[in-house]
């Protein structure tokens, strides 16, 4: 009830268009209950009596009925929809809007395949129901309860006799109902399933090809999809077994109807009219309880994917600009300070146990204990860094340089301490502003299927051609660019396909020197990219890179020579930290990986 009352709250801003739908529905109904009695009319008043003249006016009357009908149901149907479309643009609008204010932690564990279903067939599913089911189930109604008062006042005693069946109709109806609302549900959650499995298979379907992959991919999709299939069947087999019981159950009222009825008829207890009518007005019991059977379709599918749908609505928004409004960043210099800084990704088990040995309260003792468990990533971080400070960030992998810039932008937020700009709090400055004030990098290239221009101007789309160039030659890729055969106007394929890697990498990193921002971060921004473009893309930062805070995040120390300052981190604490000179003077991993690494130079690997 919870989940339809706020489906309703959608259709309230379509209050208007609702009554005109309800009251043409009305219209509809009131015109196919005139008409039976116009019917009887014809029998008992025209033909009964052998008044022609009646018989012709009483069809015209019903023609205009007919008329009068159908010009409503066009306009209906039109209304029906537009409500259900506005209903669906309203909802996906929300749900698209919320998913770009969720922060990293929701993406790291939702599925792109499982979102992708929601916003499409679970919010589909709704629309069919507030569109047509609901105002069809409303129109249902109408007409059954004014059919049973147009038949009641002729002749109540046929009637009753011939709605006999209708309670066993009932209770097929309400056991289907109990049974194919969970049905409904576990398709739902399959086709998420099965979309996710198509979507990770064909963005990743460079690696399935690497590795000769193809036969394992069919065979997990066709498990998913046979998973799928056998859902589907088993909600087929659901309605193969109540619908026909239910047409039985209607064609039943009708046979009865006419056996009683012509018993009625001969014993002069019932006009001809009035049977002719009855078997008109007959239908208007059979098709609301007959359509009432699909309804319940519509309905259960709406009940089982709208939750889906809410529960993305309802995902709490915990990275967002402070409730004032927050700071203005137009003035940031760029000193940065991470003070005391822990942070840890919450460890929560996404599955209860079901280990039947476990006593109820260890049970619980252990859930209440899992609650509180983390993953550090971060351990105690201390830095303070200057405006136009170059800082180098070194560590193994896992060793928590990401997470590091990740907390000065805020795609994440610090678990103790504080990240500060300029002396103030991270948390403090207005989100938007504040990343936009940070150009990033990213060790994983994303680009655009777009045009070349649009994706290197895609943080400042007004920027001018001769800005993007300017920024395109910094990044070593402008004389690239010129020579392909639409220059800058190039469409690339999804996610850069079409370039190298390294080639994406430098149009990743015109995109954030366009920007110009007063903190740049470098994460492995030339790992793609041979020695030589390195050192070409190094000159051509120096000067980006002047009085600009710059965080340099690489593998290579090529990289980080010009560094003012390098950081080492190992395990998420800070273990070394100083000039490249003051370091390699220094035991420990710096030394240790600028060894490897002139030793793999030398054998020339």
């Amino acid at each position: 009830m919870a989940t339809l009352l706020r489906l309703m709250k959608y259709v309230r801003p379509n209050a208007m268009l609702a009554v005109v739908t309800l009251a043409l529905m009305f219209i509809a109904t009131l015109i196919d209950l005139l008409a039976p009695w116009v019917l009887r009319k014809v029998f008992d008043d025209g033909i009964a009596k052998n008044d022609m003249h009646m018989v012709l006016l009483l069809v015209f009357a019903l023609l205009g009925l007919q008329l009068g009908k159908s010009l409503g149901n066009f306009v209906q149907g039109y209304t029906q929809e537009l409500i259900g479309q506005n209903v669906v643009f309203t909802l996906r609008k929300q749900m698209y809007a919320h998913l770009q204010r969720l922060p990293f932690k929701y993406y790291d564990k939702a599925q792109t395949g499982q979102l992708m279903s929601r916003m499409t067939g679970d919010i589909e599913a709704v629309k069919n129901f507030v569109g047509f089911g609901g105002m069809m189930l409303v129109a249902g109604m109408a007409t059954f309860v004014g059919t049973l008062i147009f038949m009641c006042s002729m002749q109540w005693q046929v009637t009753l006799l011939s709605l006999s069946p209708i309670p066993l109709l009932l209770v097929v109806m309400w056991m289907f109902s109990n049974k194919v609302g969970p049905a409904w549900g576990r398709i739902r959650e399959q086709m998420g399933r099965l979309t996710t499995t198509l979507q990770e298979n064909i963005s990743g379907i460079r690696v399935v090809k690497a590795f000769a992959s193809e036969g394992k991919e069919k065979s997990k999709f066709a498990g998913r999809n046979e998973q799928n299939f056998e859902t589907n069947m088993h909600r087929a087999r659901l309605e193969a077994n109540a619908f026909p019981l239910m047409g039985f159950l209607g064609g039943l009222t009708f046979l009865i109807m006419i056996w009683v009825g012509a018993v009625y008829v001969a014993n002069d207890k019932m006009s001809l009219g009035t049977f002719m009518a009855f078997q008109w007005y007959t239908w208007g019991i059979i098709w609301p309880l007959n359509m009432l059977g699909w309804q319940i379709n519509i309905f259960q599918q709406a009940l089982k994917a709208a939750p889906r749908v809410f529960e993305v609505l309802d995902t709490k928004v915990e990275i967002e600009s402070p409730a004032e409004g927050g700071i203005d960043t137009g003035s940031i210099r760029g000193t940065v300070k991470f003070q005391n800084v822990t942070f840890a990704f919450d460890k929560k088990d996404d599955e209860q146990s079901e280990d039947a040995s476990k006593t109820e309260a260890a049970a619980a003792s252990e859930l209440e204990q899992s609650k509180h468990e983390t993953s550090a990533v971060l351990h105690n971080i201390q830095l303070d860094i200057k405006q136009g400070e170059v800082v180098a960030v070194l560590g193994a992998t896992g060793s928590g340089k990401s997470s590091l810039i990740a907390l000065l932008s805020r795609f994440y937020d610090v678990s103790e301490g504080s990240v500060q700009i300029d002396g103030i709090d991270v948390r403090d400055y207005e989100l938007e502003g504040l990343r936009r004030s940070i150009g990033i990098v990213p060790q994983e290239t994303f680009l655009f299927s777009a045009s070349i221009r649009d994706n290197i101007a895609f943080g400042r789309p007004d920027a001018t051609q001769e800005q993007i160039e300017h920024a395109a030659k910094k990044a070593q890729i402008h004389e690239f660019i010129v020579n392909m055969p639409y220059g800058y106007d190039t469409l690339i394929g999804e996610r850069g396909v079409g370039l190298s890697g390294g080639q994406r990498q430098r149009v990743a990193l015109a995109r954030a020197i366009l920007m110009d921002p007063p903190i740049l971060v470098l994460d492995e921004a030339t790992a793609s990219v041979d020695t030589a473009t390195e050192s070409a893309i190094h000159e051509g930062l120096l000067e980006v890179m002047k009085g600009r805070t710059t965080f340099i995040i690489a593998q290579r120390l090529s990289s980080i020579r010009r560094a003012d300052r390098i950081i080492v981190l190992d395990n998420g604490r800070i273990v070394q930290q100083g000039t490249h000179r003051e370091l390699n003077e220094q035991d420990g991993f710096f030394r240790r990986l600028m060894e490897r690494q002139e030793m793999a130079a030398a054998s020339g690997h």
